[in-house]
């Protein structure tokens, strides 16, 4: 009997409000002239929302930690993720790595005194790094340019010095839409 007890009393704290829920529900709606069938299924209904809100955690869930992951420049995983960046759809360069790509020209080009957005600057963009990989680095729209023209673009920007004195050689393939 003592083991029965305490099992009883819990069974009833949890049962009471939505037995306590639904009577009311069903007898009200019972006055107000429902058939006794139907007001016992909107009794029934009233109990189980009664339990599910008793159920329901009030308290907002803890949002899990993000993790953030520090790359330095030059590591391992950098150039493995960008390995994996180059290739996207069709064959084409990837999203990411022209984007990267463009970042380090933008950069390059500067300090030549350069503006790759500057419309201004395009004849002398096109004469610095050649016809090729100006599009490649001014390209906005579909579709992207080659895995071929990301990598003849990064050779010209390796090649083209710190200083204007040394401008940078394109390769002798003067078709942009080349896929050596």
């Amino acid at each position: 009997m003592t083991r029965v007890r305490p099992v009883a009393r819990a069974v009833w704290a949890l049962v009471w409000r939505p037995l306590v829920g639904g009577a009311a529900v069903g007898i009200v709606v019972w006055a107000l002239g429902m058939k006794p069938s139907s007001a016992a299924v909107v009794a029934l209904a009233a109990a189980t929302l009664v339990a599910v809100l008793q159920r329901v955690d009030a308290t907002a869930e803890p949002r899990p930690v993000r993790r953030h992951h520090d790359t330095s420049d030059g590591a391992r995983g950098e150039v493995m993720e960008l390995a994996w960046t180059m290739v996207g759809r069709d064959g084409r360069a990837g999203e990411r790595a022209l984007r990267r790509l463009r970042e380090a020209g933008a950069r390059r080009v500067a300090r030549h005194g350069l503006d790759l957005t500057d419309p201004e600057h395009t004849d002398a963009l096109r004469d610095l790094l050649g016809a090729r990989a100006h599009a490649t680095l001014t390209r906005r729209s579909h579709p992207l340019p080659s895995v071929a023209d990301l990598v003849h673009t990064l050779g010209v920007l390796e090649r083209l010095g710190a200083t204007r004195t040394r401008p940078a050689t394109p390769d002798p393939d003067p078709d942009p839409r080349s896929t050596r």
